[in-house]
């Protein structure tokens, strides 16, 4: 590996998961396209997007696990544990479903689905309703508990196809399905994310049979500059929810699913090369516009 990358993955890991802590999300749609212009093969770029976030985000996520409710009939019981089963049990089947399609039918049918997906998430989001009383704990049936599983499995198989962070379907989820407030969907989030991440993630490091050194060793490297990026965007995205601003944290979150659509629909109309420049181009103005945004609610406090 040349010796400059080793500067330059852990600057793009840092603000990547800055956007990954202040949303609770990974940030494979930055390092998967930054990944193949340095020449890396799509698999190498896939696991390296799903394994960076481990450690980038373990530290965060020890605190979030004690917080949360984790006895019979609490939140994490109910919504959490069956959606961690879901993508456990099914991420390992993400490789195999992606070689089925494309020798089968090729990669069009599986990005038109994931695109679908996309749009229908953004309209959950933009449109849908979102529990704002930070205090007001819905109750969960074993239904939802059910649903929850449900959105797992198709988590897992997503994320480990495509090597996308989980986030994407469990956030709106939390939100705006289950009506789970802010305060306790972003740490319930970060969990299901190093799970969903870690699972998808090691199949790729391990799929020869044998450690792929290359793939753990080039997922420390982005991850160096990730555990500095995403505790800071968990504390911007903090600093806004104090400040009164949660609602526009949890619409915003349609940003991600549109950069998402954006990258998958300019990689099916072959502008490939494009789409990966303006996936970096993107990760820096996100950077710039939420920290100006925190700027903005500091003087501005609701």
């Amino acid at each position: 590996m040349d010796t400059y990358l080793f500067f330059v993955l852990p600057l793009i890991g840092f603000v990547g998961m800055f956007s990954g802590g202040y949303w609770g999300v990974g940030c494979g749609w930055l390092i998967v396209p930054t990944m193949l212009i340095f020449g890396f093969t799509p698999n190498e770029a896939v696991g390296v997007g799903l394994l960076q976030i481990v450690p980038s985000i373990l530290p965060s996520i020890r605190k979030d696990f004690h917080s949360l409710d984790w006895s019979k009939g609490g939140i994490a019981s109910k919504l959490v544990i069956p959606l961690a089963a879901g993508v456990f049990l099914f991420a390992f089947s993400g490789k195999f479903i992606n070689k089925f399609f494309y020798v089968r039918f090729g990669s069009l049918p599986l990005l038109i689905t994931f695109c679908v997906f996309m749009i229908f998430l953004a309209v959950i989001v933009l449109f849908g309703e979102a529990n704002e009383n930070e205090e007001n704990i819905p109750s969960v049936t074993n239904k939802h508990s059910m649903t929850a599983f449900f959105v797992g499995a198709v988590t897992g198989i997503f994320s480990s196809v495509l090597g996308i962070g989980g986030a994407l379907f469990f956030r709106p989820a939390l939100i705006n399905y289950f009506k789970i407030p802010e305060n306790i969907t972003s740490k319930a989030v970060r969990i299901l994310l190093f799970i969903a991440t870690f699972t998808g993630g090691m199949f790729y490091a391990f799929s020869g049979g044998t450690p792929d050194y290359k793939i753990l060793g080039l997922s420390l490297v982005i991850a160096f500059g990730g555990i500095i990026g995403f505790p800071l965007g968990i504390r911007v995205h903090n600093i806004i929810v104090k400040n009164g601003y949660s609602k526009y944290i949890n619409k915003s979150f349609a940003v991600v699913t549109l950069i998402v659509l954006t990258n998958t629909l300019l990689n099916i109309f072959g502008y490939i090369m494009f789409s990966r420049y303006l996936m970096i181009a993107i990760a820096v103005l996100l950077f710039v516009s939420i920290n100006l945004f925190k700027e903005y609610t500091n003087r501005h406090k609701l």
